[in-house]
C-alpha cells in the first residue's frame, strides 16, 4: 500500500506540475504540442537532456549529436547531457518540475510510458515528426511504437528496444547427450514443451540445472514475459484496467514455469544460486547485452530466440524512448531535437549500442557491431523474430506500485512448491486487481 500511495503521489505531482508550468508562460511554447509551439524565436536556448547512462561512449555520442543539433537550429544555442541513476527517475523528475527546472528531453523507459501519457507530462511529437524533413515516419515498425502513441498523438520515439533471447551452453547439453536449442529449431521442434523436456533431461544427466531466468531470482515478473507471450497471456488487459493472470491462457503458461522449477527440478527454487555465465547451468534468458559478459566463457555457447508455444513465436523486448518534457521550458526545439535525435543519420550513430527499431536500421551488423562476442549470423533469427513478432513490456498506468504487488503476490502464492496454479492465479488478481481500476 505503500508502494501505491508513493506511485499516486508521483503521478498527482507530475500532473499538477506539468499543468502549471504549461498555464504559467513560463514556457518556450506554453504548451504540449511540439511544432505548434511558439518557441523562444531567437538563438538562445540552452536544451537539457537526462539519460540514464554514465557510459563515457554514450554521453559522448548524445552530446556531439547536441552539438550538430545546435548548429543548424535557428534557435539553440547548445545541448547539455545530464546522467542519472533510473531508480531515481520520479524523484528527479517531481523535483526539477517543482524548481521550474525541468529538463527538456529525456530518456524515458516504457515502464513510465503509460503513466506520463495520461499524466499530461510529454509533449505530442506528431505536428513535429511529420514536419521534419526526411524523418520516415514508416520506417520505424508500428507494432513496436505502440506504447508511445495515443491515436494520432506520438508522445516518444523508441531508440533502444532490447529483446529477451536464450543462450545456451553448448557443451553441457553435448556432455548430457541432449539436442540443444539450435538442434530442436532445425528439426521444427522449438518450443517450450520441447525445452522444457530437454531441460529436464540435462539435469537428470549432470545433476545443473537446466535453465534459469537472468536477472529474475523470484523478484522480477517480466521475466517471465517469454512463457506469457508464447502462450498468448498478459498479466492485464489491453488497457491495463483488469487483471488477467487468471486466464486459461495464463495458467497455462505459469504452470510450465511451475512445473520446471518445482516437479521437474530443471530450473532453481527460490533461494538457490545459480549461473549461467560462470558454465552452471544449461541456458539462460536475457538482453543482448547480456552476451557481454560471455566474452572469456570457456564453453563454446549459442544464441537463438526464445521458444514458441500456442500463440507463435513471440519476441519479448523491453523499451526506452526519447521524449519531450511538457513542463520544459524550451518544448517547441525540445520537440525538434527528439525528432533530430529519432532521424536516421542521428539514430544510425547510437543503434549499436541501443537496438533500433527503424527497419532500415535493424541490422544484424547494427546490432552486432558495438559487442565484442556476436555475431550477424548470431543475431539474424531474433531480428527476425522481433519484426515479425516482436511485443513490448505490458505497462500499467501506477507501473512500479502494480509491479511490486505482482511480484509480491506472485512469491506469496505461484512461488510454492505445492502451489495449485490455477488458484494462485486467482490469488494473484485479487491482489492487484485493485491497483488496476
Amino acid at each position: 500500500m505503500r508502494n501505491r500511495t508513493r506511485g499516486a503521489a508521483v503521478l498527482a505531482s507530475i500532473v499538477a506540475l506539468s499543468a502549471a508550468t504549461a498555464c504559467s508562460g513560463s514556457g518556450g511554447d506554453g504548451g504540449d504540442t511540439g511544432a505548434g509551439g511558439e518557441g523562444s524565436g531567437a538563438d538562445d536556448v540552452d536544451l537539457r537532456m537526462t539519460i540514464w547512462s554514465a557510459n563515457p561512449d554514450h554521453v559522448a555520442i548524445f552530446e556531439e549529436l547536441g552539438a550538430e543539433f545546435a548548429e543548424s537550429s535557428p534557435s539553440v544555442s547548445g545541448v547539455s547531457v545530464e546522467s542519472f541513476n533510473l531508480a531515481e527517475l520520479n524523484t528527479l523528475m517531481t523535483t526539477q518540475i517543482q524548481a521550474g527546472d525541468a529538463p527538456d528531453v529525456s530518456w524515458l523507459p516504457v515502464e513510465s510510458s503509460l503513466e506520463y501519457v495520461r499524466a499530461g507530462a510529454l509533449v505530442d511529437l506528431s505536428e513535429t515528426l511529420e514536419a521534419t524533413e526526411g524523418f520516415d515516419l514508416p520506417d520505424f515498425i508500428p507494432s513496436l511504437m505502440e506504447r508511445w502513441t495515443d491515436g494520432d498523438a506520438i508522445y516518444g520515439v523508441p531508440f533502444s528496444t532490447g529483446p529477451l533471447v536464450m543462450y545456451f551452453n553448448k557443451d553441457l547439453y553435448a556432455e548430457a547427450g541432449v539436442k540443444n536449442p539450435e538442434e530442436l529449431i532445425a528439426e521444427g521442434n522449438w518450443t517450450w514443451e520441447a525445452f522444457q523436456e530437454a531441460s529436464k533431461e540435462v539435469s537428470d544427466a549432470l545433476g545443473n540445472r537446466g535453465y534459469v531466468l537472468n536477472d529474475f531470482d523470484f523478484q522480477n515478473w517480466t521475466r517471465l514475459l517469454p512463457f506469457m507471450n508464447a502462450y498468448g497471456a498478459s498479466p492485464w488487459n489491453d488497457d491495463a484496467s483488469t487483471c488477467t493472470m487468471n486466464s486459461p491462457e495464463m495458467v497455462e503458461a505459469m504452470t510450465v514455469f511451475h512445473d520446471m522449477t518445482f516437479a521437474d527440478g530443471s530450473m532453481p527454487v527460490p533461494g538457490q544460486q545459480v549461473d549461467f555465465w560462470g558454465g552452471q547451468v544449461a541456458a539462460t534468458s536475457a538482453f543482448l547485452g547480456g552476451s557481454a559478459s560471455l566474452q572469456d566463457a570457456d564453453f563454446e555457447w549459442g544464441l537463438v530466440p526464445t521458444p514458441a508455444g500456442p500463440a507463435g513465436a513471440v519476441v519479448a523486448t523491453g523499451q526506452a524512448s526519447i521524449v519531450a518534457l511538457a513542463a520544459g521550458n524550451n518544448t517547441s526545439e525540445a520537440a525538434e531535437f527528439v525528432a533530430f535525435l529519432g532521424s536516421k543519420d542521428p539514430m544510425a550513430e547510437y543503434s549499436g549500442f541501443f537496438p533500433p527499431i527503424r527497419e532500415s536500421l535493424l541490422t544484424p551488423e547494427t546490432l552486432s557491431e558495438s559487442s565484442p562476442v556476436l555475431t550477424p549470423e548470431l543475431v539474424q533469427p531474433v531480428i527476425d523474430g522481433v519484426k515479425e513478432n516482436g511485443q513490448v513490456f505490458p505497462v500499467a498506468e501506477n507501473d512500479a506500485a502494480v509491479a511490486d504487488a505482482l511480484n509480491s503476490a506472485l512469491d506469496e502464492f505461484l512461488y510454492q512448491p505445492d502451489a495449485d496454479v490455477a488458484d494462485a492465479m486467482d490469488s494473484v488478481c485479487a491482489a492487484i486487481d485493485p491497483l488496476l481500476q
